[in-house]
């Protein structure tokens, strides 16, 4: 399997954890249990963008810029969306964790779907 088909299939792995976690509702155990896993599914993905992707995207004068510009980006999102799951296991719900639930849920899907639309190309044309 390609890694850019890898890392697609993540995104739907994530989305469809998500999905499952709001129909359990996230603040019951088996819900919350299915955010665990997604932070495991996110933080994998993760690694391999950094250990594969950025590093193959920067050996290219082509797509050197852009991956770097989605690495940075990343950094302060990971910090956001990790800091998100480290919090979910002090217990805490309510209208303020709903909130923040709903902000992490649209930072993935907004930069997941720019990787999809911009960041993979790019790599499939130039790095593979």
């Amino acid at each position: 399997m390609s890694l850019i088909t890898t890392l697609k299939h993540d995104h739907e792995e994530i989305f469809r954890l998500l999905d499952e976690c709001r129909a359990l509702g996230v603040v019951t155990d088996e819900g919350r249990r299915k955010l665990r896993q997604v932070r495991g599914v996110v933080a994998a993905h993760l690694k391999r963008e950094d250990d594969k992707l950025y590093p193959a995207m920067r050996k290219h004068d082509e797509t050197r810029a852009l991956g770097e510009m989605y690495a940075q980006e990343m950094r302060a999102i990971s910090s956001e969306i990790l800091g998100f799951f480290d919090r979910l296991e002090s217990g805490r719900s309510g209208l303020e964790f709903a909130r923040e639930i709903g902000r992490v849920i649209a930072h993935l899907r907004q930069r997941m779907t720019r990787e999809e639309v911009r960041l993979y190309p790019a790599f499939e044309m130039h790095c593979e």
